[in-house]
């Protein structure tokens, strides 16, 4: 397609992160693209009668006319929407919005539709003998003159470890070589024992207990860890070996499960048995039996990790900081399609982590609808950061160099454990990896320049 002849393109700015083009292509071509879809057809085309490939185009046209203006149509505004972006110089973001006369008249006739993306133009019919016209809105980068983003005022945390960080630290490591020991008989349950328990519940209602799914069981639980809904541990303080109890708690009001949320339920537990949690003594034959040398390189690889720990809590703390910071100073509209995106990354994340921890799927499509507006509230956070933190970049000429490069792929290498040619020969076989690498480095550098030239106080 000769975009000079054949393609005329109108701008309209619909809003700052928003464009609307008005695409026409020639009569011309028009005729030219459905002409060759119907001797495209034709070589294949199977009417009674004729054999393949001798079918007259009069007769393709009749039986499969409709079928070539429709692939016609779609192939045109595909390549007709690219070569437009391509010649306003357009960086879109996202899929557009497709409409056409028709489509416009048909959206208007049908109460409630909302509109057509790209993949949708009903109501549409390609006229041969005419020029199509179209309309492709779509979103677009916002401009952002970035202010005030040096000087910002931040506070980094206290990143010392103390001796109550070690002391929670060791008994840690204790707790996982401690054993359980079962109790007298006539021992009464307390925090922190482990009782075998057999339950069986439902949501109290008027015509009784309905029981539930999931609500029935029997598990070994720590009384006081909170594994079970709120309350429902309180209720097997005191009981013995062997005895049944029935008791009523109520589900939080935030509650995943949205109809459980709130509601009385009814448990009936049993104690098979309780156990009591015994710490094994902290000497160098415990320390070698859980990797260390010694207690004396137990505690000081301990402390190590909790130095490393809290300062990466402390860092990014302070970054989170540093950019909430800047997102106040610099408003601007947020592109939608980008924090969907975002907000569809975050979701599957927490999907996989839920999946890990043993949740169904149900039980997971609820949690995910009830934190859906915390997602997207922090997908957008996400996104501003970024679209603010790639302003600062271009606007001081922060730029990554090869070298920057290099250098992270042997640091990744050596985190791998493979060998630097792999890795150096996956990025170079995978160019959008690199540039997803490239965009990462780059942000690390612009935050490196922004903590720079804040102003940081360091909390006692």
């Amino acid at each position: 397609m000769n975009s000079n002849t054949d393609l005329t393109v109108s701008v309209e700015k619909a809003s700052a992160i928003s464009r609307k083009l008005t695409i026409k292509v020639s009569a011309a071509v028009v005729a030219d693209r459905f002409e060759k879809g119907l001797r495209e057809v034709a070589k294949t085309a199977k009417i009674k009668g004729f054999r393949p490939g001798m079918v007259p185009l009069p007769m393709v046209k009749k039986f499969y006319g409709d079928d070539v203006r429709h692939h016609v149509f779609h192939k045109l505004v595909d390549e007709s929407y690219s070569e437009a972006l391509r010649k306003e110089k357009i960086q879109a973001v996202g899929q557009p919005q497709i409409d056409t006369a028709e489509s416009k008249a048909a959206k208007k006739d049908a109460p409630g539709h909302e509109g057509h993306d790209h993949d949708d133009h009903t109501g549409h019919i390609l006229d041969e003998n005419k020029e199509l016209t179209f309309t492709a809105t779509v979103e677009v980068l916002p401009e952002i003159d970035v202010k005030g983003y040096t000087g910002l005022a931040v506070s980094r945390g206290n990143d010392a470890v103390t001796d109550a960080d070690m002391e929670k630290t060791i008994n840690d490591i204790l707790a996982s070589q401690a054993s359980l020991n079962p109790t007298a008989d006539g021992y009464a349950a307390k925090k922190a024992d482990y009782v075998d328990l057999e339950f069986k519940g439902g949501l109290v209602t008027d015509a009784g207990i309905e029981e539930r799914p999931g609500m029935s069981g029997q598990r070994l639980i720590e009384i006081g860890s909170d594994q079970l809904i709120e309350g429902f541990e309180d209720n097997l303080i005191g009981m013995k070996k062997g005895e049944t109890k029935t008791f009523k708690v109520p589900f939080p009001k935030d509650y995943f499960e949205k109809e459980m949320a709130g509601k009385m339920s009814e448990f009936t537990c049993t104690i098979h048995e309780i156990k009591q949690k015994q710490l094994p003594k902290l000497d160098d034959e415990l320390a070698k039996q859980t990797g260390y040398e010694s207690v004396a390189d137990m505690k000081a690889k301990a402390r190590e990790h909790l130095e490393t720990e809290k300062k990466g809590e402390v860092e990014r703390k302070l970054r989170s900081d540093l950019l909430a910071g800047l997102i106040e100073k610099n408003a601007f509209d947020v592109p939608s399609s980008l924090v969907q995106a975002q907000t569809r990354a975050l979701a599957q994340d927490v999907a996989a982590n839920l999946k890990n921890q043993g949740f169904n799927d149900a039980m997971i499509q609820e949690a995910l609808m009830t934190e859906m507006a915390n997602l997207k509230k922090r997908a957008e956070n996400q996104v501003r950061a970024s679209l603010v933190l790639e302003a600062i970049a271009k606007k001081e000429k922060l730029e990554v160099e090869s070298k920057d490069i290099d250098a992270e792929l042997v640091v990744m290498a050596k985190n791998m454990k493979v060998e630097e040619s792999k890795v150096r020969d996956f990025y170079h076989a995978n160019p959008r990896r690199r540039d997803d690498l490239e965009f990462r480095l780059r942000e690390e550098k612009t935050m490196k320049y922004l903590l720079e030239k804040a102003k940081v106080k360091q909390e006692k």
